[in-house]
């Protein structure tokens, strides 16, 4: 995702936590958390308060794409959190195709630990890439989008943003 997809993704997410953080409501009832993932998954931040300054924390990975370690990172987070909050509103966003992560879908959907009800899943494909994503998506019974440029990006997250606790 280097490059120019990299960048729109850094601009989307400043416009969504300046969006965050001139809507009072939004601005002291949401905590944020980046994952950011390649061949592996990594916690950037975890239950933040919104703020322009976590931008210096997020950089770009590289390297190959893997869904299924990201969704699991993104899955034991929310377990983690399950007692904290009452919704948790998950981005996933790629440029790149992956395998399909059978075992963690799988997972989520059995739902062992009674919380996939409280999880709005959120899947951005970026440009035109051949992508598994909207599979997930339909698996997860997820919002999907795919985006080709900036301003349809930016808009994408105002919109996952803009549904939170709505099922």
């Amino acid at each position: 995702m280097q490059g120019q997809n990299w960048t729109d993704l850094m601009t989307a997410v400043k416009v969504t936590i300046e969006y965050i953080l001139n809507t009072p409501s939004l601005k002291n009832s949401i905590k944020i958390t980046v994952i950011n993932y390649n061949q592996n998954a990594r916690i950037i931040f975890e239950k933040e308060e919104p703020s322009l300054d976590l931008l210096n924390f997020i950089d770009f990975g590289g390297g190959g794409t893997n869904f299924g370690n990201s969704l699991s990172l993104a899955y034991k987070t929310i377990i983690n959190s399950k007692n904290e909050f009452d919704i948790f509103t998950v981005g996933f966003l790629t440029d790149g195709h992956a395998q399909y992560p059978s075992n963690i879908i799988k997972r989520i959907n059995d739902d062992n630990e009674m919380i996939k009800d409280r999880i709005n899943f959120n899947c951005v494909l970026l440009g035109n890439g051949n992508s598994n994503l909207k599979t997930i998506a339909t698996n997860l019974n997820a919002n999907y989008k795919n985006v080709i440029d900036l301003e349809a990006l930016k808009q994408s997250f105002i919109e996952i943003i803009g549904v939170m606790g709505i099922k």
